[in-house]
């Protein structure tokens, strides 16, 4: 398993609540991503931080959409770079039990 962070600074123009609303409407592209296990949208307590964390099946699945889908639509909706981080996850746990994440 693969797990994705990313960050970016929200423009001062955006409001805590317009990003909430924004993350409401985007949510349903990560649906059915191929590869894609999880998303959690992040916002700051300030509202000044937004981002997200993803967990992944596959380290070549995560960097392709990373790259292809994810970088591009920051860039464009909030004019700035984001910061991605790949990180391998071999342990997860869920429920209070601990589990070996797949090679």
């Amino acid at each position: 398993m693969i797990t994705v962070i990313t960050r970016f600074a929200v423009p001062t123009s955006i409001t805590t609540s317009q990003m909430r609303a924004g993350f409401a409407q985007i949510a349903p592209v990560f649906r059915n991503v191929p590869g894609l296990v999880r998303k959690h949208f992040l916002l700051s307590p300030d509202g000044r931080t937004a981002g997200g964390v993803y967990l992944w099946e596959h380290e070549e699945s995560a960097r392709s959409f990373m790259q292809q889908r994810v970088a591009p639509m920051i860039r464009e909706n909030f004019q700035v770079e984001p910061t991605i981080e790949f990180y391998h996850s071999p342990l997860l746990v869920e429920n209070g039990e601990s589990q070996k994440a797949p090679a």
